[in-house]
């Protein structure tokens, strides 16, 4: 086992990462944040945001993640 597979087996025990659409036999590679995972997806935003943006003096966009081509 590697190491990507240890980390990825610990964040689903630990509960911070679950296979998105489990019940419906799951899609590769998509995954859902649990409690702990939305809180460390949070904190490391606002620690992007805080040193990139308004450190910087940059401005924030938000755009769509999926696009027609």
């Amino acid at each position: 086992m590697d190491k990507y597979e240890k980390i990825m087996n610990l964040a689903k025990r630990r509960g911070f990462i679950y296979p998105s659409f489990e019940i419906y036999g799951g899609a590769a590679g998509l995954y859902s944040y649990g409690p702990l995972g939305t809180l460390l997806k949070e904190n490391v935003k606002n620690l992007w945001r805080y040193f990139y943006v308004l450190n910087e003096g940059f401005i924030e966009i938000d755009t769509p993640t999926l696009t027609p081509f």
